[in-house]
């Protein structure tokens, strides 16, 4: 091509004219191409953070806030100008074939990930429609069409299944297989009909869970609490969250479960933050559980309508301290780098967006 043999100035003034979407076709050229936009535009390439890919009904769009930005809209007829796929007036919005859907988006994600590089933390939200399954998810976010069966759901964690943060919401026609990829999730939300709660507090194997609107009774919690309590469950758990439709009796699930009392209370604040916005809570604890085989310690937290349980290591007494947690609501590129940041001990060198402080 004739621009390949124009002057280095000139090629460099060209390109930032060019919109990132247009560089990321231009690419496709030859390697060449694809070597000379990496060279110049190298610094823009470099201030995309997170790509995020968003499943809804007919439609996929992908982007990294406003510096990158594809609109994917499917159609039920076959297209034969320009293969399975051809853009519409917009340059950044194109078409597909409805059927050919998976092998299109997998496609697109797997030239995004050359073009942008490794380093890039790519994440899924799905709205009412189950997303292709990627590689090198580290994030998603699933509101979950009606009467999803649990192999569907699994199949979409299949290229990508050791992710930091799940988010499922919706209806799941059914519990998941006890050996889940799910499970193996560093932090957990679920708010899902028809699913057996207490199968999650069995199979979690992360660090972080929340269950919201669940069907929960006494007798599975304190069959959770014992099972912490002797270390039969949820050895890698730093904390619990369950918010259920029933009323728990605090009184009757601690009269079953090894705890230990302070008097008086400790104080205990956390701070949730979902993107932009913080929830500060304050409440008081008189109760705590240790783990038998390594004297792990954990504040539990009973009311009428929830569970919280928060560990906080096995040194003596009951100073102050902090116990990072969030979940996966509107997680920005800041929070997912802290977790990819994480070293073989577990510490970060940013800090959470939630933080859980006793003293």
């Amino acid at each position: 091509m004739r621009i390949l043999s124009l002057p280095l100035v000139i090629t460099r003034a060209i390109f930032a004219n060019f919109k990132l979407e247009e560089l990321l076709f231009l690419s496709f050229c030859s390697k060449r191409f694809n070597y000379l936009i990496q060279s110049i535009q190298g610094h823009r390439l470099k201030q995309i953070k997170t790509i995020t890919y968003i499943f809804s009904v007919g439609k996929v769009c992908i982007s990294a806030e406003t510096l990158f930005s594809l609109t994917l809209s499917e159609v039920n007829h076959g297209i034969t100008q320009m293969g399975v796929w051809k853009p519409l007036h917009c340059y950044s919005s194109y078409i597909y074939d409805k059927k050919e859907r998976d092998y299109i988006i997998r496609g697109v994600h797997s030239c995004i990930q050359k073009f942008f590089g490794p380093s890039i933390l790519y994440r899924v939200i799905s709205e009412n429609v189950l997303p292709t399954s990627l590689e090198n998810i580290r994030s998603s976010s699933l509101k979950l069409p009606e009467n999803t069966k649990p192999e569907e759901l699994e199949a979409c964690f299949e290229n990508s299944p050791n992710q930091i943060n799940i988010k499922l919401e919706g209806h799941l026609n059914g519990n998941l297989c006890s050996d889940s990829v799910i499970y193996e999730a560093r932090n957990l939300d679920v708010d899902c009909f028809r699913i057996r709660e207490s199968e999650i507090l069995l199979h979690f194997k992360g660090e972080h869970l929340r269950c919201t609107n669940t069907f929960l009774y006494n007798p599975e919690i304190v069959e959770f609490l014992n099972a912490w309590n002797s270390d039969q469950r949820s050895e890698n758990l730093k904390f619990l969250a369950i918010h259920s439709h029933f009323d728990f009796d605090k009184d009757q699930i601690l009269g079953k479960v090894y705890h230990k009392s302070l008097n008086p209370p400790e104080f205990i604040k956390w701070n949730i933050r979902h993107g932009n916005r913080e929830n500060n809570i304050t409440t008081t604890s008189g109760e705590y559980l240790i783990r038998e085989s390594d004297g792990e310690k954990a504040y539990v937290i009973i009311t009428q309508v929830s569970v919280h349980l928060a560990v906080y290591g096995s040194t003596g007494g009951h100073n102050c301290f902090q116990m990072f947690f969030f979940f996966v609501y509107n997680l920005d590129s800041a929070q997912l780098l802290s977790e990819k940041n994480k070293d073989s001990a577990g510490n970060l060198d940013k800090s959470y967006d939630g933080k859980f402080n006793v003293g």
